[in-house]
């Protein structure tokens, strides 16, 4: 089942070791959870070298799932303490997210939808599946020539 609602996906990618203070955050600003992936930076600023060899920095990418109108309150959260102002400490970005699979345990609390909005989103899906499926409906060729055959008799 797909979800439609104003969702955003906030990212914020910090050193390695700092992503448990941005999920800390995120939660104290209301956020659920988030995910956190290892990385590494490419940044030319941040490349250290080691006996001539170039090390690439280690980063953590921290997704966090809130509602469209939590994301403000949670990534202000996140730049104050993780205190991502200061040049270098990370950065902090968010992208609207239309459509949402999975993650039952969202709906289920009511966090996203009640019941009534789940069950007449159920209803609607095949409806809705039903209609476009009459659109896109060509005729067969049978009826193409039999129309041409109307036409036809129709002219003499």
């Amino acid at each position: 089942m797909i979800f439609k609602q104003g969702m955003s996906l906030i990212f914020t990618i910090v050193d390695t070791g700092f992503s448990e203070k941005v999920v800390d955050a995120s939660k104290k600003a209301g956020a659920d959870g988030a995910t956190i992936i290892h990385a590494r930076g490419t940044s030319i600023r941040e490349s250290k070298s080691f006996m001539g060899v170039a090390i690439q920095p280690d980063k953590e990418i921290v997704f966090t799932l809130v509602k469209k109108s939590q994301r403000k309150n949670v990534m202000k959260e996140i730049v104050k303490n993780c205190n991502l102002q200061t040049e270098g400490k990370g950065i902090c970005f968010a992208l609207p997210v239309d459509e949402i699979a999975g993650a039952p345990h969202l709906f289920k609390r009511g966090n996203l939808f009640n019941e009534q909005s789940v069950k007449d989103e159920k209803l609607k899906l095949p409806e809705k599946q039903e209609e476009k499926k009459e659109e896109k409906k060509l005729p067969t060729t049978e009826e193409t020539v039999q129309e041409k055959t109307d036409d036809n008799k129709k002219e003499k």
